[in-house]
């Protein structure tokens, strides 16, 4: 689906990346690779083993600001997705299904446990998740510096001028100070450690 809208992919494989598996999915691989990247930590050539596919949903939910399962058995890989996602601090939601629907079993106990739950607002999860563009005051608002905090590291100073616009995303703070991610990654955490940011869902960040 993600192909067929025109968006890059990341491939996450359970095997070696020049073994693809099922193999109907042969074709989807250069696809992929005309904007996005097939990926593994297994050496090339290996094959697939029930005990990897746990392992790479690891990664995926690592590699995810947000996990959406929309179709889950209570025996689903998307829900060992989803629980690597919670560890990782990684926000969860799922789409609810009728009650006595196997394939919905998954996604009503995530719910019931805390996912977020998404209805007919999946665009608007998108544009806060920064995958449709949105069209706001960030890309407008000029940067309003707040009064320096006394020994705060410049990197941080200048992350805490940008959040006194609006809460931002992950990606924006990026944007607007150049710094790297992990850099910005790193600020984050020590500004929040220090009480004077707070992260809210989606990846996005609020001064305090």
């Amino acid at each position: 689906h993600h192909l067929q809208a025109g968006r890059k992919t990341i491939a996450v494989m359970g095997t070696g990346v020049d073994v693809i598996y099922p193999h109907k999915n042969s074709h989807k691989s250069p696809q992929i690779l005309k904007s996005g990247i097939v990926i593994s930590e297994y050496p090339a050539k290996t094959p697939p083993n029930r005990t990897h596919f746990p392992r790479r949903n690891r990664i995926i939910a690592g590699l995810s600001r947000a996990v959406l399962v929309m179709e889950a058995p209570l025996k689903s890989g998307a829900l060992i997705t989803a629980t690597y996602a919670n560890e990782f601090n990684r926000d969860v939601y799922a789409l609810p299904g009728k009650i006595d629907d196997q394939p919905s079993q998954g996604c009503l106990k995530l719910i019931s446990q805390g996912a977020g739950l998404i209805n007919h607002q999946l665009n608007e999860l998108l544009i806060m998740l920064g995958a449709i563009p949105q069209i706001d005051i960030e890309t407008e608002t000029p940067l309003v510096k707040s009064p320096p905090i006394p020994n705060l590291a410049p990197e941080l100073q200048q992350i805490i001028n940008i959040l006194a616009i609006d809460a931002l995303s992950f990606d924006f703070i990026i944007q607007k100070t150049g710094m790297n991610a992990a850099i910005v990654s790193s600020s984050l955490l020590q500004l929040e450690l220090m009480g004077l940011v707070t992260q809210l869902p989606g990846m996005r960040y609020q001064k305090l």
